[in-house]
């Protein structure tokens, strides 16, 4: 009956490390403590320009690539917290970036004091959306408008990096000079205060989100941003002591920070890393969706007749054109292929109020591609679709080695009954799809239609052509 203890043991080997990686992140700047009170025998001056220049720029395009990561699972899923956690490690990594490229005789002759804070502005930035990422949860209306203007968000990174690149170049007040304010003590101690404050706040946040759900990714945040606060002291407190041992250590704290997320999404199943950190909305929700189920008719006996080659070059040909008409062009999420049939989904991130006119016109937008592609290949079955509306729940299905987040419910059943009733090169529409389709839409209404497996009948129309 041994195994019956293996999950708890593997649970409590994860809470184990968990805790290892906290406590490593409290005590590893007691090293800086000590080389602050014993300056003359721990904090030798080690100037390197190349060194400095090669280390912190490879850690910001780290740091810089795990938020852009970040955020691709982010707006898959539709998922906010992780999406303002991504924030914060770009604006982390992208000012590394900056203050790497500023490094002194490396491409620059001259010090330009943007560039010798822009750690410390980078922090800041990140700490406003790491605190937003604690916190989000408690807000549930503000994740779906986070979603919808998420291309916004990660343009005010980069804005903020090419404006804060210009205004360090230009030399512009109060960034005057190497020797300026912005290059003393003052402002660093200003961004220390506020930062370190919001990086406290929002590590014991995520400490409660650890111990509601002891998993390794939670507690990797919490000692990130544990080290990052800690950074954001130790650069104000050696900003005068620039080049020697301890002012080296803080910055391998934000370099230590983004290592243990890094190895922390690492170990985690690598379809859905960051799946420990979504919001509970986001593993389970109501949601209003328009699914579009596609069907090739008489592919059982074209498949019997034809070589595999000559099928595999059908499914071939009609996917390429699938594929990148529903997603790129009209916003839809394929969330399958099943042999000869195809299943789309809109609205699935709670960013598309228009779902329902988006899935009729791309229905009608591939039906006119496949027709188009059957003069070439007149002998080629033809594609039936069929688009319902309306409310659907979507869940997280799985687990270690396998995770899908599948829509269920009737909406979605209703519309794979219509996709078989559907006319073969037609398209056949829901109720509920009509409804929300603009005045001018061209139908041919069917009514009281025998659905298998319902027992009422269901109203619907072959959608002809749309305003």
């Amino acid at each position: 009956m041994g195994w019956i203890h293996e999950p708890v043991t593997a649970a409590r080997a994860r809470s184990a490390a968990a805790i290892g990686a906290g406590a490593l992140a409290f005590a590893l700047p007691l090293v800086g403590l000590l080389s602050l009170l014993l300056r003359s025998q721990l904090d030798p001056q080690i100037e390197n320009y190349r060194v400095h220049f090669c280390v912190f720029g490879l850690a910001g395009g780290i740091a810089f690539g795990l938020g852009f990561a970040a955020g691709e699972a982010a707006e898959l899923r539709g998922d906010a917290r992780v999406l303002l956690l991504s924030l914060a490690f770009m604006a982390t990594g992208g000012f590394m970036l900056l203050h790497s490229i500023g490094t002194h005789q490396v491409l620059f002759t001259h010090q330009h004091a943007g560039f010798k804070v822009a750690i410390s502005v980078g922090l800041l930035v990140s700490a406003v959306f790491a605190c937003g990422s604690a916190f989000v949860d408690l807000r549930p209306d503000l994740a779906p408008w986070l979603i919808r203007n998420r291309g916004y968000l990660r343009a005010s990174i980069l804005v903020s990096m090419a404006g804060w690149f210009a205004w360090t170049v230009a030399d512009l007040p109060p960034l005057g000079g190497p020797n300026s304010e912005a290059a003393r003590g003052s402002l660093l101690a200003v961004f220390a205060v506020v930062g370190s404050i919001v990086y406290a706040v929002s590590a014991a946040r995520y400490w409660q989100i650890f111990r509601h759900d002891r998993n390794l990714l939670p507690a990797a945040v919490t000692a990130c941003f544990v080290l990052l606060a800690e950074a954001m002291i130790g650069v104000a407190l050696t900003g005068e002591r620039a080049w020697h041992a301890s002012w080296w250590e803080w910055h391998g704290l934000i370099v230590s920070a983004y290592l243990i997320i890094g190895v922390a999404a690492r170990r985690e199943w690598r379809e859905e890393r960051f799946r420990h950190l979504y919001l509970p909305t986001t593993r389970e929700r109501r949601q209003d969706v328009s699914v579009l189920f596609g069907d090739l008719v008489g592919f059982t006996t074209y498949s019997e007749r034809a070589a595999p080659a000559q099928v595999a070059a059908l499914l071939d040909a009609y996917w390429s054109i699938a594929a990148p008409l529903l997603t790129r062009r009209y916003g839809g999420q394929i969330e399958k292929f099943i042999g000869d049939g195809i299943v789309a989904t809109f609205n699935g991130r709670d960013d598309q109020p228009d779902h329902a006119l988006r899935a009729a016109q791309a229905a009608l937008a591939l039906q006119r591609e496949l027709a188009r592609l059957a003069i070439e290949h007149p002998d080629w079955p033809q594609m039936r679709i069929g688009v319902n509306s309306g409310e659907a729940v979507l869940r997280e299905l799985g687990g270690e080695g396998h995770v899908a987040y599948p829509l269920v419910g009737d909406t979605v059943n209703t519309g794979a009954r219509l996709e078989s009733l559907a006319p073969p090169g037609g398209v056949l529409i829901g109720a509920e799809t009509f409804d929300q389709l603009p005045d001018g839409a061209v139908v041919e209404e069917r009514q009281a239609l025998r659905v298998k497996g319902k027992h009422d009948v269901v109203n619907a129309y072959v959608l002809l052509a749309l305003p």
